[in-house]
């Protein structure tokens, strides 16, 4: 069976990422800790190394930095789907392999804060990849508690995707 692994943002710890993730996260396999992402090219061999052990490629579901780790995993291992959420592609030229992705922005985030970013990755992962896109609501980050951004409101329309994710 397919495993899912989800990726915190920057500063953040897969706890952090479970709790805000509402009811999605009961689908979530491993939160991986890339202990607040501050060695990144640490994080990514270990994440790599997780990703090698597994029977057969992962979901893999990114939040902010943790979806552009996502970029950068899918240069150097094959992926079965992805979820990149409020997340740019800043630490990779690019994205590999051939796999449906499903690209959220908030109204009130990432997008708005950082178009350009925000249009670069974008045109990258649409470039060679089936993207299929959904809007939240709220901003990048909440502050009480402080934690992802994440729209719980689009849990059961990201359920649906990873339950059947278009075939490319």
């Amino acid at each position: 069976m397919t495993q899912i692994i989800a990726l915190h943002g920057d500063f953040a710890t897969p706890t952090m990422l479970q709790r805000d993730m509402g009811d999605l996260s009961e689908l979530v396999d491993i939160f991986f800790d890339a202990r607040k992402w501050l060695r990144f090219d640490a994080a990514m061999g270990r994440l790599t190394s997780l990703v090698h052990s597994l029977s057969e490629p992962p979901i893999v579901i990114g939040y902010s930095r943790g979806g552009s780790a996502i970029a950068r995993l899918s240069e150097l291992v094959e992926l079965r789907a992805a979820v990149v959420y409020e997340s740019p592609v800043i630490d990779s030229e690019g994205v590999g392999g051939i796999f449906p992705v499903l690209q959220i922005w908030n109204d009130c985030g990432a997008k708005i804060k950082r178009p350009g970013q925000a249009r670069v990755a974008e045109e990258i992962w649409s470039a060679s990849h089936p993207v299929t896109a959904l809007q939240g609501v709220g901003r990048h980050m909440r502050v009480r508690p402080i934690g992802h951004g994440w729209d719980v409101g689009l849990n059961e329309q990201i359920r649906n995707w990873l339950a059947m994710p278009p075939e490319c």
